[in-house]
């Protein structure tokens, strides 16, 4: 902040004297701004200066809202500073025929701005996961929301009125996609936000938080990748391949799809709950620690897995949104065919009930096989080891073993 301070200082003292002399010189207003724009100098001291007037106009923002950045929102804005700084300069290609100082001044606004929104996004994540926080933080994180939002707004209408008014293809598509994704960006974080102070207030007992967290990202990815297509189909009518959408267009696409087949996988596990995951009894909350690992409170009721874990339903539920393994142990939660036989299972059934039980279902002589197949690869791999093992080993001839036998001690 001080190099800062130092360098607006100069360039503030440098523009200054530029504009001093060509006021001096030329004692009217028209010639004074004339040889301030002719003059590669002066221009180039007046850009420098626009450029230190946004960079304050930054800082000045950030530390209002946020204060002291932590190392970590420290370490991601410089990773995504040059990532975006790469993608801006494809961009540049692209729009090569409208390249001007006015592009350069929106460039610039944009990449601040951008570094807003992630600075934005990284602190209510920290806050999410922060036991306490005080009252002045929340009401800065939501100022800052409500004031990026007008951001982009603004910045969304500048950017669609020359579109609208001349109809026809121009850099401000690329401007107004942009500001698109990021108004819908910070709602989703406020939305989010909201999510999680409505948790706070009901003392984390609000079981759908994670259900309406998971749909609104489901969503938010949804609609980001709609307007990635849109904004691609759009470049590449009139301009050519957008190179610099390829990346954001592919981590959106992937992003949705594995949210998609969470959510399909979610869906089928949590279809049954009570009858794919038995309720445990009085002897094995007893047996066991009687907490559940998740939410770290004591259980009265409890689901037992496959593995022989104990958690709240509740809390199972929303772990399964995120995850599909068991949270001690991490085996693989997968849902049986049959509800009863997991059931059967879980409590202890005694192999020949079992197999009794499983005689008519339709899936058990296929489960007998795969069982039996899986138990014949193993021989095989063993009796190859075996062999191999054997060959490895160079026995003396079979005469040599008689003489040492027939030899007296």
């Amino acid at each position: 902040m001080i190099r800062l301070q130092t360098y607006a200082a100069f360039s503030l003292l440098a523009t200054t004297s530029a504009v001093y002399y060509a006021f001096s010189s030329r004692e009217q207003f028209y010639p004074a701004m004339v040889y301030l724009s002719s003059s590669k100098i002066c221009f180039v001291l007046l850009l420098n200066t626009g450029l230190v007037a946004m960079c304050t106009t930054w800082q000045l923002v950030k530390r209002i809202f946020l204060g002291t950045l932590r190392e970590a929102e420290v370490e991601q804005l410089n990773e995504q500073s040059w990532r975006e700084v790469v993608e801006i300069l494809f961009a540049v290609t692209i729009f090569r025929q409208d390249f001007s100082v006015a592009f350069l001044a929106m460039v610039a606004a944009l990449l601040l701005v951008k570094a807003l929104h992630w600075l934005a996004q990284k602190r209510v994540d920290y806050i999410e996961t922060t036991p306490s926080v005080p009252m002045l933080s929340h009401i800065r994180i939501v100022s800052f929301m409500v004031f990026l939002l007008a951001v982009d707004c603004i910045f969304l209408s500048r950017s669609l009125m020359p579109l609208i008014k001349n109809r026809e293809a121009s850099v401000a598509i690329f401007f107004s996609f942009e500001y698109m994704i990021l108004a819908t960006s910070t709602v989703s974080i406020f939305v989010k936000y909201v999510f999680y102070v409505s948790d706070m207030l009901m003392e984390g007992q609000w079981e759908k938080k994670a259900v309406y967290t998971f749909y609104l990202e489901l969503i938010s990815d949804l609609v980001h990748l709609f307007l990635y297509m849109l904004f691609f189909v759009a470049i590449f009518l009139n301009y050519g391949v957008p190179l610099h959408l390829i990346r954001e267009l592919y981590e959106t696409f992937r992003s949705f799809r594995i949210r998609v087949s969470d959510y399909v996988r979610y869906r089928k596990i949590t279809s049954n709950m009570n009858e794919r995951f038995p309720d445990a009894t009085a002897d094995e909350l007893n047996a066991s620690d009687a907490t559940c690992i998740i939410c770290r409170e004591e259980m009265t009721t409890a689901k037992k897995l496959l593995c022989g874990h104990l958690f709240h339903v509740h809390c199972l539920r929303s772990w399964l949104e995120r995850q599909h393994t068991c949270p001690t142990c991490r085996a693989p939660i997968v849902p049986p065919d049959n509800g009863r036989t997991a059931s059967a299972q879980q409590h202890g059934a005694q192999p020949g009930v079992q197999l009794a039980a499983g005689i008519g279902a339709p899936g058990s002589e296929g489960a007998t096989s795969e069982n039996m197949n899986r138990r014949q690869a193993k021989l095989e791999a063993a009796a190859s080891a075996a062999s191999i093992y054997g060959r490895s080993f160079a026995y003396p001839p079979t005469n040599t073993l008689n003489s040492f036998a027939t030899k007296p001690c």
